[in-house]
């Protein structure tokens, strides 16, 4: 892969699905430099709310472990800073993590990520070349079981091994981020983090639900019923912007 500048994989663990409601609880990222070199962080965070024991079940992380460690807020200027001037990369980043990230950094009142970032959600890349699960991707590329699963650094430490092992095997894949992003993303252009809208022909369409592939703005009933429900806060500036809010 070609590295105009670094790129960061990462992933987030949680105390639960909701991109509104929950909160992160581990930091797992790795930055890989142009050079090859690469840049470690794994952080344990206080989440400021209980995590649920199903959470605990899945990630092994419960309230003692992380009743001492710092919040979110006092560790973001630093991470945003570590983050600056990086691509992003994840499994189902662009649905999850992402969106999760953009949640966390904008209740300290932090914009992120900054303009001209590229994404690569190596998951989008497995369906449009194969399909599923990490650690079922993980064994079909390297033919090794998955240990510890669950854990981000783990996590991203194996979405990193199937990312190379992606380009290795597929040769038509592009092989800058900018071109990676634009290939997984497919013809039409992402409006919000999430996914949830999409831009064809200057006009912003409805990429999921009852009005999926209609416009935005011609459903501004569905569209209230989004702004006061539980959606990321990114998609809903971007549906306000388009209904002129």
């Amino acid at each position: 892969m070609s590295l105009p500048k670094s790129i960061v994989f990462f992933d987030l663990e949680s105390t639960g699905v909701s991109i509104t409601q929950d909160r992160i609880v581990q930091i797992g990222a790795i930055k890989v430099n142009p050079d090859g070199t690469e840049e470690i962080k794994n952080v344990l965070l206080n989440p400021t709310i209980p995590i649920p024991p199903g959470a605990t079940e899945i990630h092994g992380i419960s309230d003692a472990d992380v009743q001492d460690k710092p919040l979110f807020r006092q560790v973001a200027k630093s991470f945003l800073g570590w983050l600056s001037g990086c691509d992003l990369a994840g499994y189902n980043s662009d649905n999850f993590d992402i969106p999760m990230l953009i949640e966390e950094f904008s209740r300290v009142g932090i914009t992120f990520p900054e303009e001209g970032t590229n994404f690569i959600d190596v998951l989008k890349i497995e369906r449009k070349v194969n399909s599923h699960k990490l650690g079922e991707t993980y064994q079909r590329y390297t033919g090794e079981e998955l240990e510890g699963a669950h854990d981000a650094l783990i996590d991203i430490y194996a979405t990193i091994k199937i990312f190379h092992q992606q380009l290795k095997q597929n040769d038509h894949l592009p092989s800058g981020a900018a071109d990676i992003e634009a290939y997984c993303q497919g013809e039409f252009k992402r409006v919000d983090f999430a996914g949830k809208l999409y831009e064809k022909e200057g006009k912003v369409y409805w990429r999921f639900g009852k009005h999926m592939d209609q416009l935005v703005s011609e459903t501004k009933s569905y569209c209230n019923w989004v702004l006061g429900s539980d959606f990321p806060s990114e998609t809903k500036a971007q549906i306000r912007k388009v209904l002129g809010m």
